[in-house]
């Protein structure tokens, strides 16, 4: 199954991606370097050049796993309800002021786009896809039913 992907997202992770790749090309001689200075076992340099190497590969990997892709273009996000794409208002019951929460997916999370991101497929995301305003409902967070309202929905600037 593909993830959902905004297409203004998708051109962020090819930029990322590419980053990514001229990094590992520096780390890469950076190894190679540190090789040349001798004994491994006590060589810093290149034991942290390695071990950056490593991160930077899992980053990719990570970043990557989401694929295939379905990019969203902004004019198929409809705002009548709560779907992949929208900013929602959402008023929780209890407190004074409702939050913005964003309705996207798992590869926004990872580049942390947006202050408040909810996947469409957590519990909290199937949860209030599909919702118009000013309809509600409840999640059970930490053995409390807790109740939350939709005060406006929004196209993600």
């Amino acid at each position: 199954m593909a993830t959902l992907v905004l297409k203004s997202t998708y051109s962020l992770l090819e930029k990322e991606l590419k980053s990514i790749d001229v990094k590992m090309d520096e780390i890469g001689k950076r190894i190679a370097h540190a090789r040349e200075l001798g004994d491994l076992k006590e060589n810093a340099e290149y034991h942290a050049a390695r071990e950056e190497m490593s991160l930077t590969i899992y980053k990719k990997q990570k970043l990557s796993s989401h694929a295939p892709f379905r990019m969203i273009e902004d004019n198929e996000i409809d705002t009548d309800e709560v779907e992949f794409g929208t900013k929602v208002m959402i008023h929780e019951e209890g407190l004074d002021t409702p939050e913005a929460y964003y309705i996207l997916g798992p590869l926004e999370l990872e580049l942390d786009l947006f202050p408040i991101i909810v996947t469409y497929h957590s519990p909290f995301g199937q949860a209030v896809i599909g919702k118009k305003v000013n309809e509600y409902f409840t999640l059970e967070i930490k053995g409390k039913k807790t109740k939350f309202t939709i005060k406006s929905i929004e196209e993600i600037d």
